[in-house]
């Protein structure tokens, strides 16, 4: 009995790494991981592609992680000095919710991609702020900020 083998280049991380090239059987291959999007022949001109658009892969599961711990420290709750009429004794800029993110997380991301859609926070209250991550990856998230007793 001859069992005939095909090498394919996985595309679902579910059963192997993203990228992997297995020793599958053929019918394996041609009845269930190629139709169903879960890996791709391993020809030459798909590991020559696959290499290419497997930076833009990386990043986006990249993305994903450092989108699973922002999610973890949601809402930011802060405490800061305010005015009679709750205006704040200063402002928070872009620059200081990075610092925060950094304090809480200690993940690095530039100014450049938090957007305040207001302008600086000035006043007592809660307010949407939004991190640009990449591309189409935008994260809503919430911060809370009380008076100081």
């Amino acid at each position: 009995m001859v069992i005939l083998k095909t090498k394919v280049i996985v595309i679902d991380s579910k059963f192997a790494p993203i990228g992997s090239i297995l020793n599958v059987k053929l019918g394996y291959a041609r009845n269930y991981l190629v139709p169903y999007g879960k890996a791709i022949y391993a020809t030459k001109s798909n590991i020559i592609n696959f290499k290419r658009k497997h930076k833009n892969i990386t990043k986006v599961i990249d993305f994903n992680k450092l989108l699973n711990k922002i999610n973890s420290i949601l809402p930011i709750n802060l405490e800061l000095r305010c005015d009679k009429n709750n205006k704040l004794f200063g402002s928070i800029k872009d620059i200081d919710i990075k610092n925060i993110i950094f304090e809480k997380l200690n993940i690095k991301i530039s100014k450049k991609f938090i957007l305040l859609t207001n302008g600086p926070i000035k006043y007592i209250g809660n307010y949407n702020i939004k991190i640009k991550l990449y591309k189409k990856y935008i994260v809503n998230f919430l911060i809370n900020i009380k008076p100081l007793n």
